[in-house]
C-alpha cells in the first residue's frame, strides 16, 4: 500500500503514525489531560504496513486484557461480531492509570456526520434487534452521564457517529478503563480540494466547526470535562493539527 492510496483524514492520520515527531505531537494534543503514551504503549492501525482501523473489542482484546473477550461488543450488539471502527487506539498512562486514548480524526467540514444510525427497510430480524440494541445502549450511557452533566442528548437518531464515539468512552470508565476521546482536526487537507470540500483553516475553524456539531446532541457540554462514571472517568478534547 502506498501513501496515495488514501486520502483525507485516513491519509492524514497515516502519515502522522509514520511521522518521526508521532509520539510527541499525540502527546502534545493529550497533555492537559494528564494523559501520557510512551514508546512501550500499543496502538491501531500501526501503520502504512497495517492501516486497518480496529474496533475496540479488538484492541481490548490484543492488547489491552483487563476487559473479558467481547464485554463490549455484548453490550453493543447483540447479533453482530463487530463494532465502530476507529480512527486511532492508542493504549496510555492517564493520571498514573492505564488507560485508552481514542481518536476520531476529520479532514473536512462534511465529516463531522449529523445522520443517525440506517437501518435498511428490508433489514433481517437480527438487524432490527442490533438497531434497538443500539438504541438501548445509547441511552444507558446517555442517562448515567447526564447524572454528572445535565443536557447531553446523545441518540441513535441524529449524529449516530459522535453519539457512539461518547457512548463508548462511558462504557470503557463505567468498567474502570479511564479514557480521553480526542476528536482530532487536521487542517489545510489539500488532497482534499479537488473534491469541493470544505477544509478546516486554522484551528479556531476547526474548534468552532466541531462545537456547532457537538451542540446538536448536547456534547459540546463535555469538551474539557471530566466525566467520573463511577470505576473510572473520561474526557473528551478537541484539537488540531496541520496537514503535512
Amino acid at each position: 500500500m502506498s501513501k496515495t492510496d488514501e486520502k483525507g483524514s485516513k491519509k492524514a492520520m497515516l502519515d502522522l503514525i509514520e511521522s518521526k515527531n508521532f509520539l510527541s505531537s499525540i502527546n502534545d494534543l493529550i497533555k492537559s489531560t494528564g494523559a501520557n503514551i510512551t514508546a512501550d504503549d500499543k496502538f491501531m492501525p500501526e501503520g502504512i504496513d497495517n492501516p486497518t482501523e480496529s474496533t475496540l473489542n479488538t484492541f481490548l482484546r490484543d492488547k489491552f486484557d483487563t476487559i473479558p473477550n467481547n464485554a463490549i461488543l455484548e453490550w453493543w450488539t447483540l447479533h453482530g461480531t463487530r463494532g465502530p471502527n476507529w480512527d486511532l487506539l492508542f493504549t496510555c498512562t492517564i493520571n498514573g492509570e492505564r488507560g485508552i486514548l481514542l481518536v476520531e480524526a476529520k479532514a473536512h467540514k462534511g465529516e463531522l456526520d449529523r445522520s443517525g444510525k440506517r437501518l435498511n427497510k428490508d433489514a433481517s430480524d437480527n438487524s432490527e434487534e442490533n438497531h434497538k440494541n443500539v438504541l438501548k445502549a445509547i441511552k444507558q450511557a446517555n442517562n448515567s452521564i447526564n447524572e454528572k452533566v445535565k443536557g447531553v442528548n446523545l441518540s441513535r437518531d441524529k449524529c449516530y457517529q459522535l453519539s457512539n464515539r461518547v457512548a463508548h468512552a462511558w462504557w470503557l470508565a463505567n468498567n474502570g478503563i479511564p479514557v480521553v476521546l480526542l476528536y482530532l482536526g487536521f487542517r489545510n487537507c489539500r488532497d482534499m480540494e479537488d473534491g469541493g470540500y470544505t477544509l478546516f483553516k486554522n484551528d479556531e475553524d476547526w474548534q468552532s466547526t466541531f462545537i456547532k456539531h457537538a451542540k446538536l446532541v448536547g456534547v459540546d457540554k463535555l469538551v474539557g470535562k471530566k466525566v467520573n462514571c463511577g470505576k473510572s472517568n473520561f474526557i473528551t478534547i478537541c484539537k488540531s493539527l496541520e496537514f503535512k
